[in-house]
């Protein structure tokens, strides 16, 4: 209980809202999924070349 207190004590003192934390972590999923989909492209790149493609 003494954590989400800390919470939301830090969260009042930062002035960050919960929509503004809820976008931030919206936007770092975002940016994992991006990478993990480059990162599968580039593989498939990478494989589709060493085949001779």
């Amino acid at each position: 209980m003494k954590s989400i207190y800390g919470v939301v004590f830090s969260l009042m003192l930062t002035g960050c809202t919960a929509s503004d934390w809820i976008d931030a972590a919206g936007g770092m999923m975002q940016a994992a999924d991006q990478h993990e989909k480059d990162a599968r492209n580039n593989r498939i790149k990478a494989a589709n070349k060493a085949a001779g493609y």
